[in-house]
């Protein structure tokens, strides 16, 4: 059974992009969310393996959606990876803060993404 991975991003090429590469490339179950809030419903609802997020999102932020995911029992210990421009050392503070496990920042490879979801899932 394909690990199932949760990307938010209320960016829709970058969902697209993500998306495609992870089912296609890595062969992994990929479920999609434009915000923290609908990505926070869809993640206790199906419980992945492994959560990818940006940060500025309408409704809930990217760190806001991590720190919801680090509180709740049967979600806490889901790797929280966070694709994002803001890549200033306050931001990874914050995101450490919230519980973020690993950080690749935008412009990224589809490439070094798989790559990194790969090392992160143990594959």
């Amino acid at each position: 059974m394909s690990k199932k991975i949760l990307v938010a991003d209320d960016e829709m090429h970058i969902l697209q992009i993500v998306k495609f590469n992870l089912q296609k490339r890595g062969g992994y179950e990929v479920l999609t969310a434009k915000n923290g809030e609908e990505a926070l419903k869809i993640a206790i609802e199906e419980k992945p393996d492994l959560i990818l997020s940006d940060v500025m999102m309408p409704r809930m932020s990217g760190f806001e959606f991590c720190g919801e995911v680090k509180k709740n029992e049967e979600l806490k210990r889901i790797p929280f990876l966070i694709l994002t421009a803001k890549g200033q050392e306050s931001d990874l503070v914050e995101g450490k803060e919230a519980g973020v496990d690993e950080y690749i920042t935008k412009p990224f490879s589809p490439k070094s993404l798989l790559t990194k979801v790969q090392e992160i899932l143990g594959e």
